[in-house]
């Protein structure tokens, strides 16, 4: 990604080194190796600090290209992006990396298995239907909130 603005030249042999690359590993994936374990995603976390720190080493290289460049309008710019990137990753560190030190698809099959012999499967359906469901996309419930449509703004 730095490479794509600031030598824009070595892009085309760029992405060819990396197509070749990704041709030789999936040939090596399916026909030389063989999977004799899986991770159930274990590793997501990495490689999602992985990319969040490329873009983040990305962003800051670009600030300094264009303070380097005399566009400092641009450097400043910049500066909103770097800080929502961090915003965002937090936000995933949040949201999302619980999940994965808690259960793996093995315990979560398990979980899902005992449920099911014990009758409580349609209940967690149901509770996780309204768990994930975003508060836009949820019906209102117009008797929950009193209404002030019909008292003075200012007392």
């Amino acid at each position: 990604m730095v490479y794509a603005v600031v030598a824009p030249l070595l892009l085309p042999f760029l992405v060819g080194y990396f197509y070749l690359g990704y041709v030789v590993y999936v040939n090596q994936i399916e026909d030389v190796y063989e999977t004799a374990y899986d991770t159930c995603g274990q590793y997501w976390p990495y490689v999602h600090h992985y990319i969040f720190i490329g873009i983040i080493l990305m962003q800051i290289t670009m600030i300094g290209l264009f303070g380097l460049k005399s566009k400092p309008s641009a450097s400043i710019a910049t500066i909103p992006l770097l800080l929502l990137t961090i915003m965002f990753n937090e936000y995933c560190k949040i949201r999302f990396l619980p999940t994965f030190r808690h259960y793996s698809v093995k315990d979560a099959v398990e979980h899902d298995e005992q449920d099911r012999n014990f009758g409580e499967m349609e209940i967690n359906c149901e509770n996780a239907r309204i768990a994930y469901c975003q508060p836009t996309l949820q019906p209102p419930n117009f008797m929950a909130s009193k209404s002030t449509s019909s008292q003075p703004l200012v007392s």
